[in-house]
């Protein structure tokens, strides 16, 4: 029975099976001699993003440039592009536009000519905390394109592994905050709520994943759970509870990860 009150992880077996061994494949191509302990957690505040008059494409451009610097990855080339705007869907009076083409990207990662380049969404100025996220997730393709074997899953599972390269550079808050965005919209006569999804792991997901980069970097849990949304901060206790039972020595556990049985070489 009380087993039944013990915490679990808010993800299946399988799937944080997965998430320890990219975040072993991780370490492996990009930890160097580090092994996270000196990691640093990013927070949505002033400290890491101050307080800025900027507007329009500066202002994208220096968020882009601190989450390069925030990344490590400040002296990398790369160019940050424009990209579509969202098209406004209400247009007047209780009547909306319905777009039968899908929405512009929320960014991209590219080569062109010789040259990297990122693309966002302007249309997410509006929302820094989530563009943060979608630049670290491009930045972290970027990233993987230098690693010298594929991660765990193969070209299946590339797009997932990508966002926990965001996580493992630091940015795990902002990607579980991002990851479903619930926005009230009032305007034209016309007023609710829209759900949108980003990324590709699930906010459960992105949540055991910050659980494991607050374990392994030494970050304060305390702020990391401050950093959440409201409703993510139980499944992160709980994460982290789950994890430091059952892989009380973490490190060892993704020093043992068999990439062989990911089809890795």
């Amino acid at each position: 029975m009380l087993g039944l009150f013990k915490p679990r992880l808010p993800i299946d077996d399988e799937e944080f099976e997965w998430l320890l061994a990219t975040f072993a494949w991780l370490l492996r191509e990009f930890g160097g001699n580090s092994d996270l302990r000196d990691a640093e957690l990013i927070l949505p505040d002033q400290r890491f993003f101050p307080a800025s008059r900027l507007t329009g494409h500066a202002r994208a451009f220096e968020l882009f440039e601190q989450v390069k610097a925030h990344a490590g990855m400040e002296a990398w080339p790369c160019e940050l592009v424009a990209g579509t705007p969202e098209r406004e869907r209400r247009v007047t009076d209780g009547h909306a536009l319905r777009h039968e083409s899908p929405a512009p990207p929320l960014g991209t990662f590219g080569r062109s000519g010789g040259r990297c380049y990122v693309s966002y969404n302007p249309s997410e100025l509006r929302h820094p905390q989530s563009l943060v996220a979608t630049f670290a997730h491009e930045l972290a393709h970027y990233l993987m394109r230098t690693a010298e074997t594929p991660p765990p899953g193969g070209r299946d599972l590339i797009e997932h592994a990508t966002d926990l390269a965001a996580v493992f550079l630091g940015f795990g808050i902002f990607m579980a905050n991002s990851a479903k965005d619930f926005r009230q919209f009032q305007d034209f006569g016309e007023q609710g709520w829209e759900m949108r999804g980003r990324g590709y792991l699930s906010e459960n997901a992105l949540v055991a994943a910050l659980a494991l980069f607050v374990t392994l970097s030494d970050a304060s849990a305390r702020e990391a759970g401050q950093g959440l949304k409201d409703y993510l901060r139980k499944p992160f206790r709980n994460a982290r509870k789950a994890i430091a039972r059952d892989y009380p020595d973490l490190r060892g556990a993704l020093a043992d990860v068999d990439f062989g049985e990911w089809h890795l070489e």
